[in-house]
C-alpha cells in the first residue's frame, strides 16, 4: 500500500512539474484552401523576408488535449514554425501569380536589389490548438471539441519604405462544424496536426482574399 501510495504521489508531482508526453505536430500548407485566390495575378516579383516573432524558431508549446475528466493527456508541441510559415507563403505568391523571391536575411527595403521593388515581412503572433474530450460516444467515435487559432502580421513596403499594406489576420478553425441536417456529430478534422494546419492556412490566403493587399499588384481580370 506505502508503494502504491509513493507511486502515485510521484506521478502527481511529475504531472505538475510538466512531464504529460509531448507530440511534434507536423504542420503543412493546404494550397488553395482559400477560394479564389488561385491564378489572380500578372507575375510581379515580391521579396519574401524570413518569418518573425518568438513562435518563429525553435520548439513551443501550443495546446494539449483533455480527457473527458478534464485530465491533461498530451501537450502539442510545434518546431520551427518559421520554416513553415515561409515556404507556404513562398507558394501561396506563386499559386496567386506572382513571383516571390526568399531572402536570406531580414533587410531594410532600400537594399533590396534590382528587380524587386516590395517587400513582404511576416511575423507569427499566435500558434494555438486544443482538443477536449467530451463522455458521449456516437457512431462517428468519442465527441470532442477542437479549435485553432494561427494568427499572421503582414506589412508590404516598398522600396522606399513606404507601408502598401499592413494587417493582422486569424486563421480558425472549429470542431465539429455546425451540425448539417439530423447530423449531430460529424467531425471535418480529428488530429490536432490537421487542424492547425488548416487554421494556417486561412491565414495565409487570407491577405490574397483582401482587396487593400490586391491593389498593391497589376490583377489578370479586373475586379
Amino acid at each position: 500500500m506505502r508503494r502504491l501510495a509513493c507511486t502515485f504521489a510521484l506521478f502527481s508531482l511529475c504531472a505538475l512539474a510538466g512531464c504529460a508526453p509531448r507530440e511534434v505536430l507536423k504542420l503543412h500548407y493546404l494550397n488553395g484552401f482559400v477560394p479564389g485566390t488561385r491564378a489572380i495575378f500578372l507575375p510581379a516579383n515580391i521579396a519574401v523576408a524570413p518569418i518573425g516573432g518568438d513562435l518563429a524558431s525553435g520548439a513551443h508549446d501550443v495546446g494539449a488535449v483533455y480527457s473527458s475528466s478534464g485530465h491533461l493527456e498530451k501537450v502539442l508541441q510545434v518546431s520551427e514554425a518559421g520554416a513553415v510559415v515561409h515556404d507556404a507563403l513562398l507558394t501561396s505568391l506563386a499559386d496567386a501569380g506572382l513571383k516571390p523571391i526568399a531572402l536570406g536575411s531580414s533587410i531594410d527595403p532600400k537594399d533590396l536589389k534590382t528587380g524587386a521593388d516590395v517587400m513582404l515581412a511576416c511575423e507569427v503572433e499566435q500558434l494555438r490548438v486544443e482538443k477536449n474530450f467530451g463522455a458521449a460516444q456516437t457512431i462517428h467515435g468519442q465527441y470532442f471539441t477542437m479549435t485553432s487559432r494561427v494568427k499572421l502580421k503582414y506589412k508590404l513596403q516598398r522600396r522606399d519604405g513606404s507601408v502598401v499594406y499592413e494587417n493582422e489576420v486569424t486563421g480558425v478553425e472549429d470542431e465539429p462544424p455546425k451540425p448539417v441536417g439530423g447530423e449531430v456529430f460529424f467531425p471535418l478534422e480529428t488530429d490536432p496536426a490537421e487542424s492547425l494546419s488548416v487554421a494556417l492556412s486561412r491565414a495565409i490566403g487570407a491577405p490574397l482574399a483582401d482587396p487593400k493587399f490586391r491593389q498593391a499588384f497589376p490583377l489578370r481580370t479586373a475586379p
